[in-house]
Order: structure tokens, then sequence, then C-alpha cells
């Protein structure tokens, strides 16, 4: 029988954590296979749904002990080294992020 859920008790936390990253872009996490070089260009998310899932991992990270231990090898903590940790974790392995319009570069125009 395949699993179709996670729980920290029963997972690991990176499992949580990157099932829950799937869930804003609304991916299937049974379909990525995240030992490929570049997984997380396969899909992208705009700057809230980015915003929301970091406090999300803060809180995560945060509020469970075990979770700073499996991933950071601590069990101390503050609020702030969390915030840090979310932002480079999103840095590193977050989707990437859509390009509004108002974002956009034109490029040069081409030279005859």
């Amino acid at each position: 029988m395949i699993k179709k859920t996670f729980s920290v008790a029963t997972d690991n936390h990176l499992n949580v954590i990157l099932a829950n990253m799937c869930r804003y872009v609304e991916a299937n996490y049974w379909d990525i296979d995240f030992s490929k070089d570049n997984w997380y260009q396969t899909y992208r998310w705009g700057e809230e749904n980015e915003q929301h899932f970091k406090k999300w991992l803060t809180n995560y990270i945060y509020g469970i002990r075990s979770a700073q231990r499996e991933l950071y090898g601590t069990t101390t903590m503050r609020k702030k080294k969390c915030e840090e940790a979310a932002s480079m974790f999103v840095f590193n392995y977050g989707w990437s992020r859509l390009i509004s319009d108002r974002q956009r570069v034109k490029s040069p125009p081409r030279l005859p």
C-alpha cells in the first residue's frame, strides 16, 4: 500500500516541508523526483505564496524542536535564527519565482 499523507510522527521533517511546499503550487509531491538537479525549477510561485510559505516554515522550525535537531543539529534556535534558516531554505530550494509584468526586463532592440 502506498502512503499518500505525511505526518511528523512517521516522516522526517524534510519530507513534511517539501510536501507542504508542493501544496503552494498545487504540485503532486509523489510526481517530483527530488534527487534530480534543479527539481525546484519545475514549478513557479508568486511573491505572496513564497512569503506565506517562508512564514509557515519559520513557525514550523521554531515550534518543533525535533525539526531543529534534524535540519540544523540544535534544539535552541531563536525565532530570528529560524527566520534566517527559512529564508535560506527558500533561496536555495524554493520554487522559481513568477515574473510580473512590472518586473520583466525589456530586452534591448535588435540591431539590423
